[in-house]
């Protein structure tokens, strides 16, 4: 039985790809790459080294257009369905661990009744935090994951843990830098960790107005008087 292989590639870094996923990529008969214009990704740009086999440029379009949206996913897991069924091998890629905020999840989803592996990758908040040396999380402090989306959602998750990281937080940016001076947070700003373009920083202000990459997160720190 042809198997789907679910593949973390890690957040920027070709050496931060793991040697299962090397394996598996040497193996497959079809290697998918996910893609918001159906062109090349940055996920395969970072497993690039290691495919010898098709790869099929599978368009995800940023939409927040749910039927659009649904009608593609459901389109996209007919046609590995398709490759699945004629015997083949094949493994889907994406940026950093497949099973958190990737559109592997929607495949998963949508493939019962087939076999699939998931190989997990680097998340890219702990490619983040090494690059930048600041600690996500010490002794028995709890932390927190959050996508920017809803505001009064960050608010309350700032006011319970005091190690949050941020992700997604492109198009709130500004409100999000604000809310962290209210709530007496400071931390780091990561951009595009693990590429060659990578930034860290600890001014929130400087990026404030500009058009920072969808690849940024923050490590956010609770700065307690005591």
């Amino acid at each position: 039985m042809a198997i789907l292989y679910g593949i973390g590639v890690g957040p920027g870094d070709k050496d931060l790809i793991t040697l299962k996923a090397i394996k598996i990529l040497q193996k497959v008969d079809i290697v998918i790459a996910p893609s918001s214009k159906g062109e090349e990704s940055i996920a395969f740009e970072i497993a690039k080294p290691y495919i010898n086999c098709q790869v099929i440029f599978m368009e995800f379009p940023m939409t927040y257009l749910k039927q659009e949206l649904k009608q593609k996913w459901q389109d996209n897991i007919n046609q590995i369905k398709g490759l699945l069924d004629t015997g083949k091998d094949v493994a889907f890629i994406t940026l950093g661990d497949p099973m958190i905020y990737s559109t592997y999840i929607y495949i998963l989803k949508g493939l019962k009744g087939y076999k699939v592996e998931t190989i997990p990758g680097i998340t890219s908040y702990s490619g983040a935090a090494s690059a930048a040396n600041i600690p996500i999380a010490e002794g028995q402090a709890p932390f927190a994951v959050i996508p920017s989306g809803n505001i009064e959602d960050i608010k309350k998750i700032l006011n319970i843990f005091d190690n949050v990281i941020l992700m997604k937080i492109t198009k709130k940016y500004s409100e999000i830098v604000k809310l962290l001076h209210e709530e007496n947070f400071t931390g780091k700003l990561i951009i595009k960790t693990g590429h060659e373009d990578e930034i860290i920083s600890s001014n929130f202000e400087e990026y404030i107005d500009t058009s920072i990459s969808y690849l940024s997160l923050i490590i956010a720190k609770k700065v307690r008087k005591d």
